[in-house]
């Protein structure tokens, strides 16, 4: 499937702080010249709330950086070569991951284990709190597998449609 492509007069900002901020999310798969399309999204605690527009970019390096405490941070360079228009099914498929799957998977099993479990704390408590404890990881490492599986063989591959730049309403 193809998506026109508008040429970019500068870069859109992105970095977050704590979860809050603009990120990309929504890729898909990498095209023949090694970019891909990505939804740029305003999040909240890392949770995706309003897309900001959608481009077709190179994904850089991932650097990480040391900070107090011994705490780190990741930073991901991006090469923005155009913008595409939105498309809703990208929007909707990251809504479902990041606000259904992923507490799903995550806390799904720890709520349904937590629920069921008074009789086995009492009678096992190291058990029970081992199960708590590694059901969310579990989950965690699941979910990643998840998303790298959709980046390299299901998320749709979008070959760029390269378009005039966009006219400006200036007065003569």
């Amino acid at each position: 499937m193809s998506d026109r492509v508008m040429p970019l007069s500068a870069a859109p900002r992105l970095g977050t702080f704590n979860g809050f901020g603009r990120t990309m999310l929504g890729k898909t798969r990498v095209d023949a010249a090694g970019a891909c399309f990505a939804t740029r999204w305003f999040t909240m605690l890392m949770l995706p709330i309003r897309p900001l527009g959608r481009y077709y970019v190179k994904e850089g390096e991932t650097v990480s950086v040391s900070g107090r405490a011994g705490a780190s941070t990741d930073t991901t360079e991006y090469v923005f070569l155009g913008e595409a228009e939105l498309r809703a099914s990208e929007v909707i498929r990251t809504y479902l991951f990041c606000w259904v799957v992923v507490p799903l998977v995550v806390a799904g099993p720890v709520t349904l284990f937590g629920l069921n479990a008074d009789a086995f704390s009492r009678a096992h408590p190291v058990w029970f709190l081992v199960l708590l404890l590694g059901l969310p990881v579990v989950g965690i490492i699941a979910l990643a597998w998840l998303l790298v599986l959709n980046e390299k063989f299901l998320a749709p591959l979008r070959v760029p449609e390269w378009g005039e730049a966009r006219p400006t309403n200036r007065r003569a």
